[in-house]
């Protein structure tokens, strides 16, 4: 569950980035501290499904938007990672992606170029 937990936090935290939001403003927005914010984007607790549901209302994403690792992108990098540091050559699936999903990643790097992350 916990692994979940980070899967979703860290969705939150960059599509809360990609819409130009800080931590303060989405906590306000949903009745929450700052610091509570925080704690779900880095996975140490979780978010509730009524916040969950005051977030995508906000943000204007869908409710898919925040569980979009969970089709096993993670495990496969995970097991990429440790075939790399066991000095094996890790399987790489080629993926295609859209150009609006292209441009999203784009403007969450600017952003995080930005931010100096």
């Amino acid at each position: 569950m916990e692994n979940e937990l980070k899967v979703v936090g860290r969705r939150l935290k960059l599509l809360r980035m990609e819409h130009n939001v800080s931590q303060t403003d989405l906590a306000k927005g949903i009745g929450m501290s700052q610091t509570n914010l925080s704690n779900i984007e880095a996975g140490r607790t979780a978010v509730t499904i009524q916040n969950l549901i005051r977030i995508r209302e906000l943000l204007g994403c869908k409710m898919s938007d925040f569980f979009v690792d969970f089709d096993g992108e993670e495990e496969e990098a995970t097991q990429k990672e440790k075939g790399a540091v066991k000095g094996k050559i890790a399987a790489v699936g080629k993926k295609a992606i859209s150009v609006e999903e292209a441009v999203q990643i784009l403007r969450l790097l600017k952003a995080v170029e930005i931010k100096g992350l």
